[in-house]
């Protein structure tokens, strides 16, 4: 009997080596990944040093797994594809309503975010109430800063139904980046999108400003954050979080790494920081 029951404990051993592997596997590499807010190239160069740094604090590889839309972030933290996702606003709600996902941390900006709507110069619409009977594109349909709260401010601030007074239904352009570039191109005369992207692109002169110009800026509202999937060792998360806490503007390489981000510094996230976001899904009928 004592050998038969010796069996059956290696046997059990044996059956879980592969889970055990698996588990191991997991602790030493972190996969991280980001909504597609922008083009890849531009993702690309902003997330590399950022990989590096985490890499180097938490002491495991690190990697950077691209998605296709913001869907897909949500739906590869949820299914434990990925461990950690820079998210938006309401794609960290959906993560969380979906799959008890946890916020770790935010830009010193995030909690005071906002959006700009744009304008093609040629339409002659110079404040948003011009807007009503004109073609519009969001950014993408997740998207906090370019969807969400835009859509928000139309209905509150300007008593605008997007799905009823524009000149058709929105359309929604998938990224930030290009939604300055539709409006540009006339493609679209009015546009909504990200005020950090907008800066960056006037920044690098990536903006006509003779075709395209800011009618409004909307109040402030938070927006991203970086993701834990639910799973997570407490260990785990506590490390990453002090290694975005830790980042220094005042040495060079952290400002870097800062600098890409659109930070000053990184600060703590916490579950009621996006109590409005949930409730302004659900306003909005976005959020189910």
């Amino acid at each position: 009997m004592f050998k038969r029951l010796t069996q059956l404990g290696r046997l059990g051993v044996l059956a879980l080596a592969p889970l055990l592997a698996a588990t191991a596997h997991a602790e030493d590499v972190i996969r991280v990944s980001g909504i597609p807010d922008e083009n890849p190239t531009e993702l690309a160069r902003k997330y590399q040093p950022l990989v590096d740094h985490l890499q180097k604090n938490l002491g495991v590889k690190v990697v950077y797994v691209p998605v296709i839309d913001y869907g897909a972030a949500v739906s590869a933290l949820a299914a434990g594809k990925i461990d950690f996702a820079w998210l938006g606003g309401f794609t960290h709600v959906q993560a969380k309503v979906m799959a008890g996902a946890k916020p770790v941390v935010m830009r010193d900006i995030d909690r005071e975010f906002q959006s700009v709507f744009i304008a093609n110069t040629a339409s002659g619409i110079s404040k948003p109430e011009q807007m009503r009977g004109k073609s519009f594109t969001f950014g993408a349909k997740s998207s906090t800063s370019g969807h969400l709260f835009p859509r928000h401010f139309l209905r509150t601030q300007f008593k605008i139904d997007a799905d009823k007074d524009f000149s058709g239904a929105p359309l929604y352009s998938g990224a930030h980046d290009a939604t300055v570039k539709m409006v540009e191109s006339g493609k679209v005369q009015v546009g909504a999108l990200n005020i950090e992207v907008w800066n960056r692109m006037l920044t690098a002169s990536k903006v006509d400003q003779s075709k395209v110009k800011v009618i409004w800026t909307t109040p402030p509202f938070v927006d991203y954050v970086w993701t834990a999937r639910k799973d997570l060792p407490a260990a785990t998360v506590q490390k990453f979080g002090k290694a975005f806490l830790a980042l220094d503007a005042s040495k060079p390489d952290d400002k870097v790494i800062l600098d890409l981000q659109g930070a000053k510094k990184f600060v703590p996230a916490k579950p009621e920081d996006f109590l409005v976001i949930e409730q302004v899904g659900r306003s909005t009928g976005l959020l189910k």
